[in-house]
Order: C-alpha cells, then structure tokens, then sequence
C-alpha cells in the first residue's frame, strides 16, 4: 500500500492530523503503530528542548564527521522532501513497544504545546548542529511527515 503524502506547515498541523488518526481509525502501511510511531516522535521533539541521551564515543564520533560533512546538506535535503530515507537506523530507546494509544497521542499533544511555546536555547541536534527555533520546528515537522505518512487515516 503506498505511503501518504503529508506535509505540515505548523506544529498545529501535526496535532489535527494525529487526533483525525486516533479518532478515525487507521491503517499502518509500515512498520510502527499509531503509539509506536507517536512515542518515537515525542522522544525527538523533546530532545533539542530537554537535551539528547548520551550515545557510545564511536556512534558520537561517526556522527560528529556526518555533521561537519554532511549535516547541512541533510538538513536542507530532509526538510525539502519531508521524507527519510526508509529502512534507516534509529536510537534504540525511541524504537517503543505497543501502547496505549490515547496515552501515547496525549503525550505527543503535550510535547507538540511545550514546543510551540518554548522560546529558551535549545540543544544542539548531534547531527544539524546548532538550529535555530525555526529551523528545529521545520525538522520536526519534517520527521512527524516522513511517520504519519505510514498511517494511513481510517480503517481500511
């Protein structure tokens, strides 16, 4: 089944659109759930606003040389097209079990407000560097696109 095309233009956006998933029903195209992929993304919005875990030297190091090398043209390339490349690693500890979907679109909703409302200095993203406010939304906004376009809204 193909993907969606979804692109948002604000934070608001993504809110609608994960509320029309939970109220209407969906089906998964991919290979997270509504909770999985709601969890994964409330962990990478509050990371640039409650700071990113700790990663092994090697993976730090490896990243690092992606940034300095790559990391503005992967920016650029990621918020144009709003897509990821599929099949691409992500931390283990944003990867989530099944859960409650009512918990896990509440827990979005409430890291889609403290976002919108943030105005401190965010953290420094291991692979973008130093973003601007606009520019971090503008990649969570990117990253909330490329995994709601696995859900599909209602039930098919």
């Amino acid at each position: 089944m193909p993907r969606r095309d979804v692109r948002f233009s604000s934070l608001a956006d993504v809110k609608s659109d994960v509320l029309n998933l939970h109220s209407n029903g969906y089906t998964k195209t991919g290979n997270w759930d509504l909770s999985q992929t709601l969890n994964h993304l409330s962990d990478w919005i509050s990371f640039p606003v409650e700071g990113f875990p700790a990663m092994p030297f090697h993976i730090k190091l490896l990243i690092g040389i992606m940034r300095v090398t790559q990391g503005k043209s992967l920016y650029n390339k990621f918020v144009s097209s709003q897509r990821m490349s599929t099949g691409q690693p992500t931390m283990p500890q944003t990867v989530h079990p099944l859960a409650d979907p009512a918990k896990s679109v509440e827990r979005l909703v409430s890291m889609l407000d403290k976002m919108a409302a943030f105005r401190g200095p965010l953290h420094p993203s291991p692979l973008f560097g130093v973003l601007s406010y606009d520019e971090t939304v503008a990649l969570h906004l990117a990253h909330c696109a490329h995994h709601l376009s696995f859900l599909e809204v209602g039930d098919h």
